[in-house]
C-alpha cells in the first residue's frame, strides 16, 4: 500500500508534468502560429532578436551536436533546433525531478534509501529513456525505409527509360515520393543535395550512412558500378528491386517459421503446467490425507 509520502510525491510529480506539458503545448501553438505568419509577411526584427537570444541559450547546452543530429535524422527528426537542444530535453525534466525529490528528502518525508531509489529511477527515466526512444525509432524507420527501396528502384527504372539521368530522376523522385514516405524522400533529397557538392558517386555512397542496411548498400554499389562502367542502369534497377523483394519475403517467411517455436513457451507455461498440476494434485492430496 502507498503511504502518505508516496502519494504526495506522485501528486507533485504529476502536477509538475501537467504544468510542463501545458507550457510546451502553449509555446508550440504560439510558435507554429508565428511561423505561419512570418512565412506570409516576413520575419520582424523583434522576432529575429528573440531567436538569436534563444539560440545563444540553446548553444550553451549543445554538446555533441553532429552526433545528435545524425542520431535524430536516423529517427526521422530533422529539426536543427531539436538537435541543438537535445540535452535540454534531458536536463530540464531531470533537474525538476531532482529538486522535488531533494526538497522532500530535506523535509524529512522519506529516508535516505528511498531518496537514492527515487533519484536512481529519475536518472534512468529522464536521462536514458529519451536515448532508448530515439534508438528504437531509428531502427524502425531504417527498416521501413529499407523496405521501400524496391518502390524507389521501380520508379527510377521508369524515369531512366523515359530518358532521364540518374541525377535528374533522383531529384524528381525526391519531390514526388514525399507524399508516400517522408523519411525516404528526405534521404533521397539529401543525396541529391550532396551530389551537387561532391558528385553523384560519393553522394550515393553517403546514402548508405543515412540508411545503414544491406539493401541500401546493394543499391549504392549497383548505381556506382553503372556510373563507372557506363552499363545500362534500367535492367539492373529492375533486377535489384526483384532481389530485394525476394529477400524481404524470405525474412518474413523466416519470422513466420519462428512463431511455432516461440508459441511453444507460453503453451508449456500456461497450458501444460496447469494440466500436470490438475493430474497430480488429487494423488498428492490423497497421499497427505493418508
Amino acid at each position: 500500500m502507498l503511504n502518505d509520502v508516496s502519494i504526495l510525491f506522485l501528486i507533485i510529480s504529476f502536477a509538475c508534468s501537467l504544468g510542463i506539458a501545458a507550457l510546451i503545448m502553449m509555446l508550440s501553438d504560439g510558435l507554429k502560429a508565428r511561423m505561419n505568419i512570418n512565412k506570409i509577411v516576413g520575419t520582424p526584427e523583434e522576432d529575429k532578436k528573440r531567436m538569436k537570444v534563444l539560440m545563444r541559450i540553446v548553444d550553451t547546452f549543445s554538446f555533441n551536436h553532429e552526433e545528435n543530429r545524425k542520431k535524430l535524422i536516423s529517427a526521422g527528426i530533422y529539426s536543427e533546433f531539436i538537435a541543438k537542444s537535445y540535452y535540454l530535453f534531458k536536463i530540464i525534466p531531470f533537474s525538476i525531478a531532482f529538486i522535488v525529490i531533494t526538497w522532500l528528502f530535506i523535509a524529512g518525508k522519506f529516508e535516505l534509501d528511498k531518496y537514492v531509489l527515487y533519484l536512481s529511477l529519475a536518472t534512468m527515466f529522464f536521462l536514458l529513456a529519451l536515448d532508448m526512444f530515439v534508438g528504437a525509432r531509428a531502427k524502425k524507420i531504417t527498416k521501413r525505409v529499407s523496405g521501400r527501396l524496391p518502390f524507389l528502384l521501380d520508379l527510377m527504372n521508369v524515369c531512366v527509360h523515359t530518358g532521364m539521368t540518374i541525377e535528374s530522376s533522383l531529384d524528381y523522385l525526391a519531390k514526388e515520393i514525399s507524399t508516400v514516405d517522408q523519411n525516404l524522400a528526405y534521404a533521397v533529397k539529401m543525396t541529391v543535395e550532396r551530389s551537387r557538392l561532391v558528385g553523384i558517386e560519393k553522394a550515393i555512397n553517403e546514402f548508405v550512412e543515412l540508411v545503414p542496411t544491406s539493401e541500401a548498400q546493394s543499391f549504392a554499389m549497383t548505381l556506382t558500378q553503372s556510373l563507372q562502367y557506363g552499363s545500362s542502369v534500367g535492367p539492373v534497377l529492375s533486377s535489384l528491386a526483384s532481389d530485394i523483394r525476394e529477400i524481404n519475403i524470405m525474412e518474413l517467411e523466416e519470422k513466420i517459421g519462428k512463431l511455432g517455436a516461440q508459441m511453444s513457451i507460453p503453451l508449456i507455461v500456461f497450458i501444460m503446467v496447469p494440466i500436470v498440476v490438475l493430474i497430480a494434485a488429487p494423488g498428492i492430496v490423497r497421499m497427505f490425507n493418508a
